[in-house]
């Protein structure tokens, strides 16, 4: 979204007291109103963010690194290989529903598109990741309309697995007689919002009309606790998505969940793999145990940097391993995650923004100009 300029014509300095002034228009309103709450939810995420860091650094000063860099460098070829296999079903598999939504696209394209955004949404502010993706399709010859609707789709499917994680997670506990108070608390916590998720992809399924009428109801709510939201603004708004994306979704709704699933228990089995290799064994940490402990934790993923030290401090807690003659040996298994689940897939990125910089040079330059604000 691009902001207007402003002039003095339209919102006059301070010191031009005798000259009247307009008031904000609504699309100023809203834009502030944004932010305001772009803000709040940002402090609030950096704040939990830091609590949990806190209380991190208090297993971090007890580690031994240099036995946590032995376990870590003492990987072996075969170990490697395994572990690379894993990132690439993982990153086949997060790159999936992005194919199905966008039929023209295949699957090679979308993991390109997929890499190139992680790196962009890593390093630069939002929308930028996502102004590279339509750069990158429009390059393809996709049209702007298609990719944008195809993205979406991708992001809502991740934000149903995202948080529906813990609910599998709690039943994958009842099954393993694992379960605990705090698995149920989180999996109805967060499988309300994956729910309330699912509830608005099946009503865009249903068509256009549907979708307005829910829309335009959503917005008659929430018009009772703040003026700003215009219910007719939110029933187009859903008319027009369901348009681009009510066909697509229709078709391909189970095959991209089937994708989302997949993701996050590839990154469950990524998360094994890592703490067998570094010296974690079955019988002080049993599997299911591990599977649980990320599927419960997953929706920290949302915040910063996919939850670095907070997700690794739950996932240490849960397994019991913070204190012990294996707590280095968990400590370097979840450096070795962390490595796979988000650096590989950094420098996998730079090296398709590299490439598709050169081949596309004029829609690179565009991308550049947009996120600069040029």
């Amino acid at each position: 979204m691009t902001q207007e300029p402003v002039g003095d014509s339209a919102v006059g300095p301070p010191w031009r007291a005798g000259q009247p002034q307009e008031p904000p228009s609504r699309a100023e309103r809203s834009l502030r109103s944004t932010r305001r709450r772009a803000l709040l939810v940002g402090a609030l995420r950096i704040g939990l963010t830091l609590v949990a860091l806190w209380w991190f650094s208090r297993v971090v000063r007890r580690v031994n690194w240099s036995a946590v860099w032995d376990a870590v460098t003492g990987l072996a070829p075969v170990q490697l290989v395994a572990l690379l296999c894993v990132v690439a079903l993982r990153q086949c598999l997060n790159a999936g529903p992005l194919a199905v939504f966008v039929p023209s696209l295949g699957l090679r394209r979308a993991v390109s598109n997929d890499l190139s955004a992680n790196l962009v949404a890593t390093v630069a502010p939002p929308p930028g990741d996502v102004v590279l993706r339509i750069a990158m399709l429009r390059s393809w010859g996709i049209p702007s309309a298609e990719g944008l609707a195809g993205i979406s789709l991708n992001t809502l499917t991740y934000y149903v697995a995202r948080f529906g994680a813990p609910v599998l997670g709690l039943g994958l506990a009842a099954v393993a007689g694992q379960a605990e108070p705090a698995y149920v608390w989180t999996a109805v916590s967060s499988g309300a919002v994956s729910l309330v998720v699912v509830a608005g992809l099946v009503i865009a399924s249903r068509g256009e009309r549907p979708a307005a009428r829910a829309a335009g109801w959503v917005g008659h709510q929430l018009r009772r606790v703040t003026p700003r939201v215009d219910p007719a603004a939110w029933s187009t708004r859903a008319t027009e998505f369901v348009r681009q994306a009510g066909d697509v979704l229709r078709r391909g709704w189970g095959r991209a969940m089937a994708c989302q699933v997949g993701l996050v228990l590839s990154e469950a089995l990524l998360l094994v793999l890592s703490l067998r290799f570094t010296g974690v064994p079955a019988l002080v940490a049993p599997t299911v145990t591990i599977v649980v402990a990320l599927l419960v934790s997953y929706p920290l993923t949302a915040l910063p940097f996919g939850g670095v030290g907070v997700l690794d401090a739950a996932v240490i807690a849960i397994l019991g391993l913070e204190q012990g003659p294996f707590e280095t040996k968990a400590v370097a298994g979840l450096v070795v995650f962390r490595v796979c689940w988000m650096l590989v897939p950094l420098a996998l990125g730079a090296v398709t923004v590299t490439r598709w910089r050169r081949a596309h040079v004029a829609e690179a330059a565009a991308v550049r100009s947009a996120t600069r604000g040029e």
